[in-house]
């Protein structure tokens, strides 16, 4: 975003990337089937997925892995972290599942709420009208439901809920339980030149039209077009570059096709390259006049790092094995959800959460079956027609929670 803003506000910007370049039309592969890959994808790695089940990164979309050879990290002991980094141009917004919610101004102000964490030093208002320029460029669909945990936006309409979905929705209805139409960065109606996307449900293995937001199909285009960016790929940047006056001016990168290292000198630097890469780019950058690194006097750079708290879980629901074929075409995702609730009464854990919701009888696709073949007896024809009678019965809940930060993480 800052690189596109500021090549048409006629500046000249250099963009530095650790990985390669991407090409929709080569490298994302939303349209290819399973049988047109060895094992039907599915066998020999695991990169693409969290390690340990087999899915290999031949059937998705170039984005990003679990795992990057020679770049190896640590955590604590007796405890668990996947980081899941994506070493190509655009980064982990090609990975992303363009769920595009606001944060609500009560979550500006948590400190005051429950004592817990820190309050921000702007408010939903002062951030709100940037809110409204991203949601009217990238294309978010949603519904306005004046729900103050769940601020309204500029929104493009949303698809209809699935069988599924509606199933779910008025299970919802029926508990008290708000379900709403999900709010994400997917064109239901064509928007800057991009169409609106076509239903293949496959947004996670790439988007050849850009019907779905990722900042190397929607952001980087336009900069390009200003001839004033310069992209530069496979540039692992190591340290930001500090003048006698100890503002920046320029980074060093390492160019990772020669192993060599590499300057480039600016009026200007922006850090945008996520939570803890942009850590540790602060924290490499010492200097007689930073010793510990760029801002970080208070010694909190790198700490308080937070990520998204959840729990998964699934359901059978045998209503759904009578329902005739249907047509299940939608986005790549949910076209419904329980937006962020519980944050305003006394639970036994801090403020609330959302649900993701997900199910029935989208394509099949790699490893569909995996779980149902080692849960269910039978083999040969009788396990095929196990397989038909329950496909799309299951539904999948995913509570998505906040968490606190600690100087600990």
């Amino acid at each position: 975003m800052a690189a596109k803003v500021l090549t048409e506000g006629g500046l000249n910007v250099v963009l530095l990337e650790a990985g390669p370049p991407l090409n929709p039309d080569t490298d994302y592969k939303e349209h290819v089937w399973p049988y047109e890959l060895p094992h039907r994808g599915a066998g020999i790695g695991g990169n693409a997925i969290k390690p340990g089940n087999g899915l290999e990164s031949e059937f998705l979309a170039p984005t990003g892995a679990w795992t990057i050879e020679g770049e190896p990290y640590t955590v604590a002991a007796d405890s668990k972290f996947y980081w899941f980094r994506s070493r190509i141009v655009g980064g982990r917004t090609n990975h992303w599942g363009r769920i595009a919610l606001r944060f609500a101004p009560v979550d500006f102000r948590s400190k005051t709420r429950d004592g817990l964490g820190e309050d921000w030093p702007i408010s939903y208002e002062d951030i709100a009208p940037y809110y409204d320029k991203v949601e009217g460029y990238i294309g978010v669909f949603g519904t306005k439901e004046n729900i103050p945990s769940a601020p309204d936006g500029v929104f493009l309409p949303p698809p209809k809920p699935r069988c599924s979905e509606v199933i779910l929705k008025r299970g919802c209805e029926k508990v008290g339980i708000p379900c709403i139409p999900s709010r994400m960065a997917i064109l239901t109606k064509p928007l800057n030149g991009r169409p609106a996307c076509h239903y293949c449900g496959q947004c996670g293995r790439g988007c050849r039209v850009a019907s779905n937001f990722s900042s190397s199909q929607v952001l980087i285009p336009p900069a390009q077009k200003t001839g004033r960016l310069t992209l530069i790929t496979g540039a692992m940047v190591r340290e930001v570059l500090l003048g006698k006056d100890g503002k920046a001016e320029g980074v060093s990168y390492v160019d990772k096709g020669t192993r060599s290292e590499k300057r480039v000198h600016a009026k200007a630097v922006v850090v945008a390259a996520s939570a803890c890469e942009s850590a540790r780019l602060l924290l490499n950058s010492k200097s007689s006049l930073f010793p510990d690194g760029i801002a970080n006097s208070s010694g909190m750079v790198g700490r308080n790092l937070m990520d998204s708290v959840g729990s998964d879980g699934e359901g059978y629901f045998p209503q759904m094995e009578k329902i005739p074929p249907h047509n299940h075409d939608g986005v790549g995702g949910m076209h419904v959800y329980v937006p962020w609730w519980k944050y305003d009464r006394q639970n036994d854990f801090p403020r609330g959460y959302h649900i993701e919701m997900g199910g029935g009888r989208d394509m099949p696709g790699v490893g569909m079956f995996h779980d149902l073949c080692d849960e269910q007896e039978g083999y040969g024809v009788s396990l095929k027609q196990t397989c038909r009678k329950m496909y799309g019965c299951y539904m999948g809940f995913s509570g998505r929670g906040e968490m606190i930060p600690n100087p600990d993480s």
